[in-house]
């Protein structure tokens, strides 16, 4: 039997995030609009699969926001808004517009840059699953499976499938979570320091452990736990 989560009043503690890493196009720079693929169905870090025909938008269409790695405590975090959106060929795809017309908002402008300048590509979506069905549902996971095409292999990867989920929010990982792409643009001219210190950051310390912190990333000796480590110090740090 299919396993069912029912949420009249969702609870913030089932929020899930999910990340991909699409190909993303900018739309039109001078309006901040960017095309990303939001999510599809392959099967993710978690060993799970959301299926495209699932997404919902009860409440996203009212207030769609575009935020800073999730960071919702704050209107400061907010960097934009996604105005439009559709399930296309099993992909979840929108359009998000940056807020760069906000001359107060540095953070959109900074998170803007580096995505027209190909170092920020990762967008991961906030959502409430509704309905979904595990491996441990055996006969309606082996339809599922079937009915996605998946062979053997992967379906043996696979624990938990979401058939519908509502989504609340899109995120762009523009700091604490993407120390690598922001370390590269910082080598590479496309953000200045000014306008680092425009988000927080400042001294020769803290620009210095940005470069390193970029250079620990992409060396393949870096384990997952010295990652976590750099990930919190960047968010200390911001």
């Amino acid at each position: 039997m299919k396993k069912t989560i029912q949420q009249s009043d969702p609870d913030p503690s089932q929020l899930l995030r999910r990340t991909i890493h699409p190909e993303v196009k900018v739309a039109d720079a001078a309006e901040g609009l960017v095309d990303y693929v939001a999510s599809d169905e392959t099967i993710d870090f978690y060993s799970e699969i959301i299926v495209a025909s699932g997404w919902r938008f009860t409440h996203f269409q009212n207030n769609a926001p575009l935020l800073d790695s999730h960071a919702s405590g704050s209107i400061a975090h907010q960097v934009g808004k996604v105005v439009s959106y559709r399930v296309h060929n099993g992909r979840l795809e929108e359009r998000a517009r940056w807020a760069i017309d906000v001359p107060e908002n540095d953070l959109a402008r900074l998170g803007f840059s580096m995505t027209a300048k190909g170092y920020l590509k990762a967008v991961s979506v906030g959502f409430y699953p509704t309905k979904l069905v595990g491996s441990w549902d055996v006969e309606p996971f082996a339809e599922l499976v079937e009915s996605l095409g998946l062979g053997a292999g992967d379906a043996s990867k696979v624990r938990r499938i979401y058939t519908e989920q509502e989504q609340v929010e899109l995120s762009a990982c523009v700091l604490g979570a993407n120390p690598n792409a922001l370390a590269k643009a910082f080598e590479d001219g496309a953000v200045s320091e000014a306008e680092l210190a425009s988000v927080g950051f400042g001294g020769d310390d803290e620009y210095d452990f940005l470069v390193k912190a970029g250079q620990a990333f992409e060396s393949p000796e870096c384990s997952a736990a010295f990652r976590a480590m750099i990930t919190l110090e960047m968010n200390n740090l911001y």
